[in-house]
């Protein structure tokens, strides 16, 4: 009886294009599965071979859309892309974001001479000793430089913190004190209009700082700064930034260092110009500043 129906519907014109039909579905199926096996193989053996990502192309994407893997490679591409922390990051924003370092820094210290020469001489009239602070700081590579900062505390300040243990608390809790006792009274203005920190556009023309970046910090601060000190290796420390424009000292440590991470994964020409327009309202306003 099975061989007699076998023999009726092999000979019946339908049956026939039924047949052939899913014959040919059937084909296409085992072809597209075969070619996705050649290329998840191929591109497994490619990236197992060498410790460089490499893409998907774009052919194969499209073949492989259908089924979900091209939106599983962008995702990767994706995770890759924020791990190495390449995200618009290139030789065009490196390039753009020395040249606006050069040409702000120029342009303001030849506006603000005057009130440099205003500065050291009040600064020198107030309380004795230098008019320039130098503070040893980590930059890029880790490296360490003096960074340049208008003398705002009275001479042997370090000396004064060595020899009270109050204030060392306090200092270590954020790595400034709000209410310092140690600030002389020019250096308190300094302070609140952040006058005290023109120095630091010298930095910026020699190279070891930029105008947006994450907060500088010394040595001393590595072990609290925790993990996340590898990526702040790889910048340049900044005179202002997400920190400086979004609470400054009113910020615990531990969220300063997070919108630093925030900054050098997001970092772009756009976001730089952005958080520059934003520091100018920040300072006049003098909000978070002691």
């Amino acid at each position: 009886m099975s061989l007699l129906v076998r023999y009726e519907t092999a000979n019946s014109p339908l049956a026939g294009r039924l047949i052939s039909g899913v014959g040919l579905v059937a084909l296409r199926i085992f072809l597209a599965t075969a070619l996705l096996l050649v290329v998840l193989l191929t591109g497994t053996v490619a990236f197992a071979s060498s410790r460089v990502y490499h893409p998907v192309p774009e052919a194969s994407a499209l073949v492989l859309a259908p089924v979900g893997i091209a939106a599983v490679v962008a995702a990767e591409r994706r995770r890759r892309g924020l791990v190495q922390v390449k995200r618009g990051v290139g030789s065009v924003y490196f390039i753009g974001k020395r040249l606006i370092d050069i040409i702000l820094a120029s342009a303001i210290l030849l506006a603000t001479s005057p009130i440099f020469a205003i500065i050291a001489l009040l600064v020198r009239l107030d309380s004795k000793g230098p008019i320039f602070f130098k503070r040893r700081v980590i930059g890029l590579n880790g490296r360490t430089f003096d960074m340049y900062k208008f003398r705002s505390m009275v001479e042997g300040a370090e000396e004064i913190l060595a020899q009270d243990e109050n204030l060392q608390k306090l200092y270590r809790d954020k790595w400034k004190l709000e209410c310092d006792p140690r600030v002389t009274r020019v250096g308190k203005f300094l302070r609140r209009t952040s006058l005290d920190e023109l120095p630091q556009l010298i930095n910026i023309l020699l190279g070891g700082m930029t105008f947006v970046g994450p907060r500088p910090i010394a040595p001393d601060e590595v072990e609290r700064y925790g993990p996340a000190f590898e990526q702040f290796k790889t910048v340049k420390p900044g005179i202002t930034g997400i920190w400086q424009t979004c609470g400054r000292s009113e910020t615990s440590y531990e969220k300063r260092v997070e919108m630093d991470m925030l900054y050098i994964r997001n970092r772009s020409l756009l976001l730089d110009l952005w958080i520059i327009a934003c520091t100018i309202p920040a300072v006049l306003l003098k909000r978070g500043a002691c």
